[in-house]
């Protein structure tokens, strides 16, 4: 799967809404959806707070 099937699935799953991802990591929502159509991906920084706050490893959003 790419990051952006696998952050979708992962925020579902989290019950996370894009805006909650967005305010938590200080961007606008079009920057997540930008992620989730897979235009996009975030900096690495980011990413660790993605994982963080969905509950998953780095693994899981890269890779599975």
């Amino acid at each position: 799967m790419s990051f952006a099937e696998n952050f979708k699935r992962a925020r579902l799953a989290a019950d996370l809404t894009q805006q909650q991802i967005a305010d938590a990591l200080g961007l606008d929502r079009s920057a997540i959806a930008h992620y989730e159509m897979g235009d996009s991906m975030s900096n690495a920084r980011n990413l660790q707070k993605i994982c963080e706050l969905m509950g998953i490893t780095l693994n899981d959003l890269l890779i599975k």
